[in-house]
C-alpha cells in the first residue's frame, strides 16, 4: 500500500508506517524485512513502535505480528494525542498568571532607575521590536493615526493587529483618504475591520502615531523618513496630549465604508472591476494588485454582494453599464 499519510504527530515515524501500511496489506506477512524493503534491525525497531503505540500486538501461529483494528487504535492515539494537547495549552495559559508576580520583581529590580519618559529609538529594526513589544503587552486599546501603508508596513503590522484582536485588545486607525483608495491598503483595512476593528477616514492631513492604552505614545524622529527612528513617550501630558490629538482627528473622519455605502466606489473598488474585465484569471488578477490570491477573491466575492452579480463577469457588465468603469 502507498500512502501520502502522515501519522507523526501521533508519534509514527515514516518507518514505523511503512511497515503499519504493509501489514494492513499482508496481515499474513511473515518476513517483514525481505517484503517492506527495510533492513531487518529498522523493521524490529519500527514494529516496536508501532507494538508500543497499541497498533500491533504479537500474532498467534506462524505470524509473529497482528494488526490492531486501527478503527480503535488509531483513535486512542488521537484522543491520547488531545488528552496532551489540552494539558499542554493549560500549563502554557497558567504561565500568564505569573506575569503579575514577574512584572512586580521587575520593577522592584528597577525601583531606583529614573524612568525614561522619552526614549529615542534607532532603525527600522528597533522600532520594529518595540512595537511588537508594545502590541503584545497592550491590554485595552490601541490607537492609530497612519497617513499611509506600504506593502511592507502591512506586512509587520498585520500579525500585531491581528494578535490585539484575537486578545480582545481594542483597535481604532485613522487612515488619509489617499490611503484608503489604495487597493492593497483598501483590502487590509477590510480584513481588519472584518475583525472588530474600527477603522476611519479623514480628509486631514494627519502625522504617524501609535498610542497603547493611553500611557505610551510613538511617533517617528522625522515623519518624512521613517528610517531615523522613533521616539517611545511615557510622559503622562504629552501622552494625554496625543490621545486628545487623535480623539479629535477621529470625531471629524468618517468609517471607511461611509462614502461607498450608497453605492459610490472607491478607487480600490474600481481597480478591482478593472481587473475582472482585463483578465479572466484569479492569479492574474491577484498580481496585478499586489495582493494574495485569497485576499483577491475575498474582494471579488465582496463586489459581486454589493453588486448582486450572479458572477464575477456578471459584476464587470454592471460596472460598465452604470458608468463606473
Amino acid at each position: 500500500m502507498t500512502s501520502t499519510l502522515d501519522l507523526a504527530c501521533l508519534g509514527i515515524g515514516p518507518d514505523a508506517l511503512r511497515i503499519y501500511l504493509h501489514l494492513l496489506d499482508h496481515p499474513r506477512c511473515t518476513d517483514l524485512p525481505g517484503e517492506s524493503g527495510l533492513p531487518a534491525g529498522e523493521a524490529e525497531r519500527a514494529l516496536a513502535v508501532l507494538a508500543g503505540h497499541g497498533l500491533v500486538r504479537p500474532g498467534p501461529g506462524d505470524s509473529p505480528w497482528a494488526v490492531v483494528d486501527p478503527a480503535g487504535a488509531v483513535e486512542r492515539l488521537i484522543e491520547r494525542r488531545f488528552t496532551q494537547l489540552n494539558d499542554d495549552l493549560r500549563r502554557v495559559a497558567a504561565v500568564r498568571t505569573a506575569l503579575p508576580e514577574l512584572c512586580a520583581a521587575f520593577r522592584d529590580g528597577h525601583r531606583d532607575e529614573q524612568p525614561v519618559e522619552i526614549e529615542r529609538l534607532e532603525g527600522v529594526a528597533e522600532v520594529r521590536s518595540r512595537l511588537d513589544d508594545l502590541a503584545f503587552f497592550a491590554r485595552r486599546e490601541v490607537l492609530a493615526l497612519q497617513p499611509s501603508y506600504s506593502p511592507e508596513m502591512i506586512a509587520v503590522a498585520r500579525p500585531l493587529d491581528l494578535r490585539c484582536l484575537r486578545r480582545g485588545v481594542g483597535l481604532r486607525t485613522v487612515v488619509t483618504q489617499e490611503a484608503a483608495e489604495h487597493p492593497v491598503t483598501h483590502a487590509y483595512l477590510r480584513e481588519l475591520a472584518g475583525l472588530g476593528a474600527r477603522i476611519r477616514v479623514s480628509d486631514r492631513a494627519v502625522e504617524r502615531l501609535v498610542a497603547y492604552d493611553e500611557e505610551v505614545a510613538v511617533v517617528p524622529v522625522d515623519p518624512r523618513r521613517s528610517a531615523r527612528g522613533a521616539l517611545v513617550i511615557r510622559q503622562p501630558g504629552l501622552v494625554s496630549s496625543m490621545v486628545r490629538l487623535f480623539e479629535e482627528i477621529w470625531s471629524s473622519a468618517y468609517d471607511l465604508e461611509g462614502p461607498t455605502a450608497a453605492g459610490a466606489l472607491s478607487a480600490a473598488d474600481r481597480e478591482v472591476l478593472r481587473i475582472l474585465c482585463a483578465v479572466d484569471k484569479d492569479e492574474i488578477g491577484a498580481r496585478q494588485m499586489g495582493v494574495s490570491l485569497r485576499t483577491f477573491r475575498r474582494y471579488v466575492a465582496d463586489l459581486m454582494l454589493r453588486l448582486n452579480a450572479a458572477n464575477r463577469f456578471h459584476a464587470a457588465m454592471l460596472a460598465k453599464e452604470a458608468g463606473w468603469i
